[in-house]
Formats: C-alpha cells, structure tokens, sequence
C-alpha cells in the first residue's frame, strides 16, 4: 500500500465505494458512469481543496494572533494604569504626611512692636438739643391796600 499514491487509494476507494451502492440498489449504473471524473480533474479539485484550506487556516491563525496581541495590548494597558494609580496613592500619602507635619511645625510670627502712641485728651463732645420742627403753616397772601397819596390842601387865592 506504500508503494501506491494517495491518488490510486482514493481512486480505488472511491470505485469501492460506488460498486457497494450499486448493489445495495441506491444509485443506478448511469450515475455510477457520471460519477467517474478524470484523473486530472480529480486531482485539480483537490489541489483547489487543499488551497482553501490552507487559506483558512492561515485566517484562522491570523486571527488568533490578532485576538492574542489585543489581549497582551490591554494586560499591557491595565498594567500601565494600575502603575499609574499606584504612584500617585503614593504621592498622595507622602503629600498628606508632608501636610501633617507642616501643620505641627508651624512658624510662630511675632508681631512688629508698635511704638505707643501719645495719648490725646478726648474732649466732649455735648450735642445740641434737637429743636423741635416747625409746624408749616400755610402762608395766606395779605393783600395791601393801596396808598392813597395825601391831597395837598392848596389854599385858594383869592
């Protein structure tokens, strides 16, 4: 069996194959005589099989590095934030001790010494009495009568 191609097998397999339909009555000698594919044929198809198939493995594996690479980039994603995060809870805890210690060392300032000031005699201050406000009386016009000038008594001459 070595000593014969993968070809004459399959061809002896298949002829194998449709004497045992033929006597079991499921095809007829007519499709039996259709069936029959020329050698090159028979191989052509194969040769076109076997380059799908290769074709979608290669897909396949294309696409299983493709899925595998996107995985590694996120683990490499969340790596980088879960680093990021850390560095700065640290940041935030050293901040927060530098705050604590800032709080309990606390500079005392002393105030300036101010001269004294003279002191000035305050005088006081009396305050005027409030005048009580003047009732507005309403004003009535007076009317003058008019001066009569004065006759002069002319004596008569007489």
């Amino acid at each position: 069996m070595s000593d014969k191609s993968k070809e004459e097998v399959l061809s002896e397999y298949e002829k194998d194959y449709l004497e045992r339909l033929s006597t079991k009555g499921k095809i007829k000698s007519m499709q039996k005589e259709e069936s029959k594919i020329s050698e090159e044929e028979r191989t052509r198809k194969v040769k076109e099989a076997e380059k799908t198939q290769i074709e979608s493995a290669q897909q396949i594996q294309e696409a299983s590095a493709a899925k595998v690479q996107s995985e590694l980039d996120i683990k490499n994603k969340q790596e980088f934030l879960n680093k990021e995060v850390l560095t700065l809870i640290d940041e935030l805890k050293i901040l927060k001790a530098q705050l604590k210690n800032e709080s309990v060392k606390r500079k005392v300032s002393r105030k300036k010494a101010i001269p004294k000031r003279r002191k000035t005699v305050k005088r006081k201050v009396s305050r005027k009495k409030a005048i009580p406000k003047r009732r507005k009386t309403v004003k009535r016009k007076v009317s003058r009568k008019k001066a009569i000038p004065k006759r002069r008594k002319t004596v008569k001459r007489k």
